[in-house]
């Protein structure tokens, strides 16, 4: 049965984050066999985070200051699961220096079936 939906924007912002050279450095150095491994491979899909809408940039930074190690550990994991080779400093400061973040504030549902 062919019927015509309306998307409709949900109550999030979407958080789009690509990695970085360090990133790319740091895989070579705890995997021998990445080093055919570039950039342009490791972001050819990168991860899509659904966060909570944010009215402002400082929100926003205060944010991500709070869940930056979250989303390095699921972009390290990723790519080297043991996690003794991970680095230890995964603060806000290492987390810019090894990703991009760029956060979309319209995001529609294009599917009738709920999330």
């Amino acid at each position: 049965m062919d019927h015509e939906f309306e998307p409709y924007q949900i109550e999030r912002s979407a958080l789009i984050v690509t990695a970085k050279q360090p990133f790319v450095d740091w895989l070579h150095t705890v995997d021998p066999t990445s080093k055919d491994i570039g950039l342009s491979n490791i972001n050819r899909e990168p991860t899509v985070y659904l966060v909570p809408p944010f009215e402002t940039q400082d929100e926003f930074m205060e944010w991500l200051e709070e869940h930056c190690d979250n989303i390095f550990q699921e972009a390290l994991d990723g790519w080297w699961t043991d996690k003794r080779s991970w680095p230890p400093d995964r603060g806000i400061t290492v987390f810019q220096e090894w990703f991009d973040c760029r956060l979309y504030s319209m995001v529609l549902d294009l599917d009738d079936e709920p999330l």
